[in-house]
């Protein structure tokens, strides 16, 4: 038999294909492994929200029913209703909270109707709204905006301010502020939304005028609204309105200027922030949402220096959910904090923004010994990773 001579290179082309499949095999057992992984995760999620579900603390309970809904059990949605139609109004509240964000193929019908049968209910439901907005509920809030008491008007309104919009929503709201019968309020609020999707110089006047001679929350609102107004008018009124004995009203015109850059401002956010009394503290935090995500990433390192206290810490890691910065320092930082409540909003940032690469980081919470902190790690990876969920799972 023949000898057969192979080059090198021959001899390199006839190994390179059982070692692309080899090396294929390899990359989807690793596929393969990381999805066990991951169903493996998704299912003690689970567990431990339904152990939340059977707690004597009702807190607890509403946590684990939101979890639990969000992929989809009918019994943790009528958990929900019960207490958000129940006699308590703090649970009530609570779980309004936890229902507006839940993700049930049912949750959304099930709003409609218990806001159709519940004054009260529909009352709490468009004030969460307003801090915890819901885009595919602007059709029923621009329906509020018409036909509601003033003050389901105002809270409708703030909502719809940070919104996605629907094919009438600007004719809508500026109905509702051209009309002589909308209170004041209504309208700062309603100025905010048209300043914030361009319209500003449209409504200079208008706006200028509440920042003279509207009463405290118009100005407040209106100080806001004056951030995306960028004339010497808009400036100067910011400037008078910083200096407001009203401390919501200068903490408002505060951020706006700071927004700009300018170091004095800026610098004075920081010390509100980090020294001046907790409320004010809380205020100037979550309005770092409003700065330039960059400043407010500077902002937030800074602040973390300077070892801002948790209530407003916490309020900080809120605002981060709107801020489009990689925000894996500010992970770090309210993991590593000994305050419970900057640990939970902590996880529960993580699950809101999403963040897939961090599930095996919250994973290892689920064994944490506080309930709390379990429960909320099990909300945030069920939040990022509904489709892990095995449906054998018993819930």
């Amino acid at each position: 038999m023949a000898r057969i001579n192979l080059s090198f290179r021959d001899r390199l082309r006839l190994f390179a294909v059982p070692s692309a499949v080899f090396a294929f095999m390899i990359f989807n057992l690793g596929l393969i492994a990381k999805a066990d992984t991951h169903l493996e995760t998704a299912n003690k999620a689970v567990k431990t929200a339904a152990a939340l579900l059977e707690s004597d603390n009702y807190y607890d309970r509403i946590l684990g029913a939101g979890t639990l809904s969000d992929i989809g059990s009918l019994t943790a949605l009528e958990v929900l209703e019960e207490f958000a139609t129940g006699p308590d109004i703090v649970y009530q509240r609570s779980a309004i909270d936890t229902l507006i964000g839940v993700r049930h193929p049912n949750g959304i019908d099930l709003i409609y109707r218990l806001a159709a049968d519940h004054q009260m209910f529909t009352q709490f439901l468009v004030q969460s709204l307003a801090t915890n907005p819901r885009d595919d509920m602007s059709e029923f809030l621009l329906a509020v905006l018409q036909e509601g008491t003033s003050d389901v008007q105002r809270y409708a309104m703030q909502a719809l301010v940070h919104m996605q919009d629907t094919a009438n929503a600007i004719d809508v709201v500026k109905s509702v502020v051209e009309s002589p019968t909308t209170e004041p309020t209504t309208k700062a609020y309603g100025y905010y939304f048209l300043a914030r999707r361009g319209y500003a110089s449209e409504i200079a006047d208008q706006m200028l005028r509440l920042a003279a001679r509207g009463d405290l929350y118009q100005r407040e609102v209106i100080a806001v609204a004056l951030k995306y107004l960028e004339t010497d008018r808009a400036y100067e009124a910011l400037t008078i309105l910083e200096k407001s004995e009203d401390p919501r009203v200068s903490l408002a015109a505060l951020a706006s200027i700071a927004a700009r850059g300018e170091e004095k401002y800026v610098n004075e956010l920081i010390n509100v922030i980090s020294r001046g009394k907790e409320l004010n503290a809380e205020v100037g935090a979550s309005a770092l949402r409003r700065l330039p995500p960059e400043l407010a990433h500077q902002l937030s390192i800074e602040l973390f220096a300077l070892k801002i206290r948790p209530v407003p810490g916490a309020r900080l890691l809120e605002a981060w959910r709107g801020i489009d910065w990689d925000p894996s320092e500010i992970y770090e930082w309210g993991l590593a904090h000994d305050d419970l409540d900057v640990k939970l909003q902590t996880l529960w940032l993580m699950g809101e923004r999403k963040e897939r690469s961090k599930i095996g980081l919250l994973a290892t919470y689920l064994d944490d010994e506080n309930p709390r902190i379990r429960g909320m790690a099990a909300w945030a990876i069920i939040r990022i990773s509904p489709e892990s969920f095995n449906t054998g799972t018993k819930v």
